[in-house]
C-alpha cells in the first residue's frame, strides 16, 4: 500500500494513545497492530505473518541483540555505583572549598560533565551528591532538579561514547544509512560517522547547555523558580512554600564509598570503547593499516566494542568493588536485578517503536507520502524546523527521547531524498540538508523529553534531587522556552544557508540562536526584577 493517507494513521494512533493513558508501550503496541492490519490491506492472517516476520528481523538482528546487550550493562554499572557509593565519595573529595551558592551550582554543572555516559546514570546520582550542598545554601530542590535534569539527555546526546550513540547508530542504520551491504541502504555511509557529523547541529542541546551556565553565572531568576528561590532565601524552605519531601532513590548509597568506586568503572567503560573501536577499525597503531579517523568512520563493529566494554567494565567493576569490601558478595545478584530492570522499559520501547519504523518505512512508504504531500506546499529549507517542532511535540506526549527517535528517522530520511529527487543508494554529500534535519530531530527528541512531565527522566531527576515532579516540570519549563525559541531560530538558517559547508553553517546557525536565547533570558530576568523593585 503505497502513498495513501493510510500511512500517517498508525504515528498518529501513537500519539492518541499517549495522550489518553501516558504509556508509550501500549501506545506502540497499538501502532505496531494498526500498521500491520494496514500494510496488508485489511487481511488479519497477512498482517499477523508480517508482524512476526517485523518483530522476529527486529529481535534477530546481530547489532540489535549487541546494543541491547550494552544497555542492559550500563544499567548493572549505575546500580553498582550507586550501591558503592562512589558518586557520594566524589563529592566529598571536591567540593570541600565551595563558599557561595554559585560556587555550589556551578559545581553541579562540571560534575555532571564527567557522567556523560548516560542521562540515567547522571541523574540518579548528580542529585543524591549535590543535595547537602544545595541544601546548606538555601537553593530550593526544584533548582537543583532543574540544574541535574538540564544535564543529563541534552548533553549525553554530545557525547560520542555513552548509550545514546549506541542508540542513534543503530536507528540510523536501522533507517537506511550503512555500508552493510544485506539491508536495504537508503545512504551508502558509515551510520556513527553520521553521527559524529550531526552532532553540530544538535542545536537545542548546545544553546541549552550554554544558557544553563548563562542563568547560574548571572544570577538569572524569573517565573516560577524565582518564586522557589525567594522562598528558599526568606523562610528557608525548599519546596516553595511545600511540606518538606523525603523520596531517597530505593537503591541507596553507601556513605562509605572511594572515590575509585566511581572512577574505576567509568575509566574501564571509556577507556575499553576509545581503544576497541580504533582496534577493530584497524587503526594502524593496533596492527591495521587506517588512520584513527578512519578506523572510526568505517568502523561497522561499534555495537560490539560497546557491548564488550560494558562486559569488561562489570567484571572490573564488581571486582574491585568486592575486594574493597563496598559491597558483599550477596549483593550482587541484587545489584544486578536492579540494573537490568532500570534498563527493561527503555529497551521495550526502543525495540517496538524500531518495528514500527521499519513498517512505516518499508511496507506503508510513510516518508515518501509525506514527502508527496508537503511537496510544493513547504519550502525545502524549513524541513528542519518541521522536523524540530514535530519530534518536540511527540516527544512532549510520548515522553521519550528514544521512541520519537526510532520513530522519526525512517520517514524524515526517505522524505529529504524524495524532496531532492536522489535516488538509493546516495551519498551524505548529495544530501546537503541531512545533517541539519538529523540534528533537528535528535533536539526535538531531546527537548520533548526534556520538559515533558511524563518522562522517565524528569521523575528520576526530581526524585534524585528530593523535589515535588510537578514543581520540577513547572519551574523548569520557563527556562527551557529561550532554547526552543533559539533553536527555532537556529534551524531555519541553517536550512537557508545549507549549501555551506556543514561547520560554518553549524557555527553560524548555533551563534545566532544562542545570541536570541541568551537576549530572551536578560528581558526576562530584567523583567523580573523591575516588577520586583516597584513592588
Amino acid at each position: 500500500m503505497l502513498y495513501t493517507w493510510f500511512a500517517i494513521v498508525p504515528p498518529i494512533i501513537v500519539l492518541g494513545v499517549v495522550l489518553v493513558t501516558h504509556r508509550l508501550i501500549p501506545a506502540l503496541i497499538a501502532g505496531l497492530i494498526c500498521a500491520a492490519i494496514l500494510a496488508s490491506d485489511f487481511n488479519i492472517l497477512d498482517a499477523s505473518h508480517l508482524l512476526l516476520q517485523r518483530l522476529l528481523l527486529q529481535a534477530t538482528d546481530l547489532d540489535t541483540i549487541y546494543n541491547f546487550s550494552f544497555l542492559l550493562c550500563i544499567g548493572v554499572i549505575i546500580s553498582l555505583l550507586n550501591a558503592t557509593g562512589g558518586a557520594t565519595a566524589f563529592s566529598r573529595t571536591f567540593t570541600k572549598h565551595l563558599k557561595t551558592s554559585r560556587m555550589v551550582e556551578s559545581s553541579s554543572l562540571l560534575f555532571s560533565l564527567t557522567l556523560f555516559i548516560d542521562d540515567y546514570l547522571s541523574n540518579l546520582t548528580m542529585g543524591h551528591v549535590m543535595r547537602p550542598l544545595t541544601d546548606k545554601f538555601n537553593i530550593p530542590r526544584a533548582k537543583l532538579a532543574y540544574l541535574v535534569h538540564s544535564m543529563t539527555g541534552p548533553l549525553v546526546i554530545l557525547a560520542p561514547i555513552s548509550s545514546w550513540a549506541a542508540m542513534i547508530t543503530g536507528q540510523l542504520e536501522q533507517a537506511g544509512i550503512s555500508t552493510t551491504q544485506n539491508i536495504q541502504i537508503k545512504i551508502f555511509t558509515d551510520p556513527f560517522f553520521v553521527y559524529l557529523k550531526s552532532i553540530p547541529f544538535i542545536f537545542y542541546s548546545l544553546i541549552l547547555i550554554s544558557s544553563i551556565w548563562f542563568i547560574v553565572r548571572s544570577r538569572i531568576s524569573f517565573g516560577p523558580m524565582h518564586k522557589h528561590e525567594t522562598i528558599a532565601q526568606t523562610q528557608g524552605n525548599l519546596f516553595g512554600g511545600k511540606e518538606p519531601l523525603n523520596n531517597p532513590l530505593h537503591q541507596g548509597f553507601d556513605q562509605s564509598g572511594t572515590l575509585s568506586s566511581l572512577l574505576v568503572p567509568l575509566i574501564t567503560l571509556v577507556g575499553s570503547v576509545l581503544v576497541g573501536i580504533p582496534y577493530t577499525g584497524g587503526y594502524w597503531l593496533f596492527g591495521g593499516t587506517r588512520s584513527l579517523l578512519d578506523s572510526f568512520k568505517n568502523n561497522n563493529q561499534t555495537f560490539f566494542v560497546l557491548f564488550m566494554a560494558g562486559v569488561i567494565t562489570l567484571i572490573v567493576g564488581f571486582g574491585d568493588a568486592l575486594w574493597r569490601k563496598h559491597i558483599g558478595s550477596k549483593e550482587v545478584w541484587t545489584i544486578i536485578q536492579r540494573g537490568l530492570l532500570l534498563m527493561y522499559s527503555p529497551i521495550v520501547m526502543v525495540f517496538l517503536a524500531s518495528s514500527l519504523g521499519t513498517i512505516l518505512r518499508v511496507d506503508l512508504q510513510t516518508g515518501p507520502y509525506l514527502a508527496s504531500l508537503l511537496l510544493g506546499t513547504v519550502s525545502m529549507y524549513l524541513l528542519p524546523l518541521m522536523f524540530f517542532i514535530v519530534s518536540l511535540i511527540t516527544a512532549i506526549t510520548t515522553g521519550s527521547a528514544w521512541g520519537t527517535i526510532a520513530l522519526m528517522l525512517p520517514i524524515a530520511i526517505p522524505m529529504l531524498m524524495t524532496f531532492a529527487h536522489i535516488q538509493a543508494p546516495a551519498t551524505l554529500f548529495q544530501l546537503p540538508l541531512l545533517l541539519p534535519t538529523l540534528g533537528a530531530i535528535f533536539s526535538g527528541a531531546v527537548c520533548g523529553d526534556h520538559i515533558s512531565p511524563v518522562s522517565e527522566t524528569t521523575i528520576m531527576a526530581a526524585s534524585s534531587s528530593g523535589a515535588y515532579p510537578v514543581d520540577h516540570a513547572v519551574t523548569q519549563f520557563p527556562y527551557a522556552i529561550p532554547a526552543i525559541v533559539g533553536s527555532c531560530c537556529a534551524f531555519i538558517v541553517s536550512g537557508y544557508y545549507n549549501a555551506l559547508t556543514p561547520w560554518i553553517n553549524a557555527l553560524f546557525s548555533f551563534g545566532l540562536g544562542l545570541s536570541v536565547c541568551l537576549l530572551i533570558l536578560y528581558l526576562l530576568n530584567t523583567k523580573n526584577r523591575r516588577l520586583m523593585h516597584e513592588k
